[in-house]
């Protein structure tokens, strides 16, 4: 009985690990991350790498990709609902940001893949 509720452990761990960035990988997937007004969720990728980029919300947020320390920026979209594109990242340490500009909380469904 210990083995098994150990292995499940085991296996909950895992899967809570791949349910977000791990540690600049090219990897995110959260389904229904709630994000307050004003607020915004980063995450950290490292280049060169082809990022398929797929985030939906209830209502219109802000999508960048800038360098780690913000001061270039290489992929915007503003007031959108949904983004669905590949970005190209060069070699580097980049972020990408999701923000809430309006009034009211975003669910959001995002799916960060690198290639």
């Amino acid at each position: 009985m210990r083995a098994s509720s150990t292995t499940l452990l085991a296996i909950l761990l895992v899967s809570a690990m791949l349910g977000g960035c791990l540690g600049g990988g090219n990897f995110v997937y959260s389904k229904g991350k709630v994000v307050k007004p004003g607020s915004e969720v980063v995450y950290p990728f490292k280049g060169p790498v082809t990022l398929n980029v797929d985030v939906s919300g209830n209502g219109p947020f802000t999508l960048l990709v800038v360098s780690s320390d913000g001061s270039k920026e290489i992929f915007k979209r503003t007031n959108v609902t949904r983004v669905k594109e590949k970005v190209e990242f060069p070699e580097g340490s980049w972020k990408v940001i999701i923000r809430n500009e309006g009034e009211s909380s975003l669910v959001l469904d995002i799916s960060l893949r690198g290639e």
